[in-house]
């Protein structure tokens, strides 16, 4: 039988390992959540973006992802059973358009010659 000494010192020791594996995985979380803004400010540095359970959001809360060099909103998915018990996978413009429902209008691009008010002003609009 272990002495009450023994027991507190393995109790300490585990938790002093556990606590060191927390701190490291924090750690390369947040690292990568730098990288992941890092990359998204070369190529917008006005953006604010927020990381939340390493998802990138910019301000207005639409998930955003960096593809081919370019930052590109991500389209939610909708899980829909169908009569034969498959489940299909399909984004919200699909499934309005099945629906028959209008989609949302998409917006042109509009060339700008001072970028920086423009998306000041912007900014603050809900699309």
């Amino acid at each position: 039988m272990k002495a009450a000494k023994e027991r507190k010192m393995d109790r300490k020791r585990k938790h002093k390992a556990l606590a060191a594996s927390k701190t490291d995985k924090s750690r390369q979380r947040r690292l990568d959540n730098k990288a992941k803004r890092d990359e998204i400010h070369a190529i917008d540095p006005d953006i604010k973006v927020r990381v939340i359970n390493q998802v990138t959001y910019d301000d207005l809360g639409t998930e955003i992802m960096v593809e081919n060099g370019k930052i590109k909103t991500v389209e939610p998915e909708i899980l829909l059973a169908s009569d034969e018990g498959e489940i299909n996978v399909m984004t919200v413009k699909e499934v309005m358009e099945r629906e028959g429902m209008v989609a949302p209008v998409e917006v042109e691009e509009v060339e700008v010659e001072d970028v920086g008010r423009f998306k000041k002003m912007v900014s603050k609009w809900k699309l």
